[in-house]
């Protein structure tokens, strides 16, 4: 018989279009299929957009509507601190920065979830860490950083993939006359989207049927100089005067031609199989991830033959599923915006060119192992076995085994 749950909050904003978003519902998700209540879900912050099934819609509006609330409720009291007797989980990024507003949500304990891209620890930083009671690290690089840094406990529970969304299908055959490359990831210098977009450039010069689709959107302005450092491109995309990135006239600049590319807008989680099960590859040359990379995962489910770099908490998917990586990593350019880029890779354009053909020149094996490696990430890296990993942690109090 299993242990009866106590209430769980989380205080950060959740969505489906962002990664700490979509990794708050599925806890909720898990939360709820173990027999936690919905009253006993606690959110402090109004979820942002989330597009869901219908029927796990209909088990989280009656939660969404109680944190609208609670987020009101802070709003209109700016100096009440709220204490709950039960887990709270936190955003934790680097420094041990968290999200708006999560310093006024206590719990009991207070679980920190962490997603650290600059491996720094000042005074102030230490002095926050103390907050918190146990830290959930998302990758092994994560994990091994907090671990040296004496704080804790930490455990490590990987996040995952929905299996009921993300698994090999058929495609629409709408772009059946083309070679998709699928390159996700709020733009950013981490994120490396330079890198792909240079080596898009010299390979579609030998297979002008190559197609780029992009889901780059991100809400917070680039770091100009660091792409100028690294050379690539030239400039960032404008800030829209509405919501996100102006990426189809910056991609035009860059010197592709329309019908070359694919700007997708933000697209809800839900929607993201059908693009995927589109593209007959995709790429992330990632700089840094703190985590083993939300949107990797998601292609790899799919089938779709899938390259990593071989760096921070990527390094997990090359190592534990299997997956392509781009071996070679050289130093990163740091700018004056970046804290530190310890443990950071440059992947090189060369080898990302040299995937591109290797996948394009014999599609059938790239496919095949695809589906291995699909196959692995279904059975052994879904959102409900490693949330309920975190959930025996975080509420059943059990060790990290």
């Amino acid at each position: 018989m299993e242990t009866p749950l106590p209430p769980l909050g989380i205080s950060w904003v959740l969505a489906t279009i962002s990664g700490y978003g979509i990794y708050g519902i599925q806890i909720l998700l898990q939360y709820l299929r173990r027999g936690g209540g919905p009253k006993n879900c606690i959110l402090t912050s109004t979820p942002s957009v989330a597009v869901l099934p219908p029927l796990a819609q209909a088990k989280l509006d009656p939660i969404f509507a109680t944190a609208t609330k609670i987020h009101g409720y802070l709003k209109e009291n700016p100096t009440e601190i709220l204490s709950f007797k039960h887990p709270m989980l936190h955003g934790c990024s680097s420094d041990f920065s968290g999200f708006a507003g999560q310093d006024r949500v206590w719990g009991a304990p207070n679980v920190a979830c962490a997603a650290i891209e600059h491996l720094v620890c000042t005074d102030h930083g230490r002095k926050i860490s103390k907050n918190y009671d146990m830290f959930i690290a998302i990758s092994r690089w994560n994990a091994d950083y907090l671990k040296s840094l004496d704080v804790g406990p930490v455990h490590l529970c990987f996040q995952g993939i929905d299996p009921a969304l993300f698994y090999p299908g058929p495609s629409s055959g709408l772009y059946r006359d083309r070679f998709v490359i699928f390159s996700g990831g709020k733009f950013e210098y981490r994120k490396g989207q330079d890198i792909v977009l240079a080596a898009f450039k010299r390979f579609r010069e030998k297979y002008p049927d190559a197609l780029l689709v992009t889901c780059w959107q991100n809400l917070l302005a680039p770091d100009v100089q660091a792409f100028s450092l690294a050379g690539h491109i030239d400039g960032v995309p404008d800030m829209a005067a509405e919501y996100g990135l102006q990426m189809t006239p910056w991609l035009l600049k860059q010197g592709l031609p329309p019908g070359s590319f694919v700007d997708l807008p933000f697209t809800h989680n839900l929607l993201m199989p059908s693009v995927l099960r589109d593209c007959d590859m995709a790429v992330f040359p990632n700089r840094c991830e703190g985590g083993t990379n939300l949107v990797a995962m998601e292609a790899m489910a799919c089938g779709v033959p899938t390259y990593v770099s071989y760096n921070t908490g990527q390094k997990d998917l090359a190592d534990l599923i299997g997956c392509d990586a781009f071996r070679a990593q050289g130093p990163v350019k740091q700018s004056v915006a970046m804290q530190t880029i310890a443990d950071w890779g440059e992947t090189n354009v060369d080898e990302v060119v040299a995937a591109m053909e290797h996948v394009y020149s014999d599609r059938a094996a790239a496919r095949a192992k695809a589906a291995r490696v699909a196959a692995k990430v279904a059975a052994e890296w879904n959102w409900g076995g490693l949330n309920e990993k975190l959930l025996q942690v975080v509420c059943d109090r059990k060790s990290e085994a």
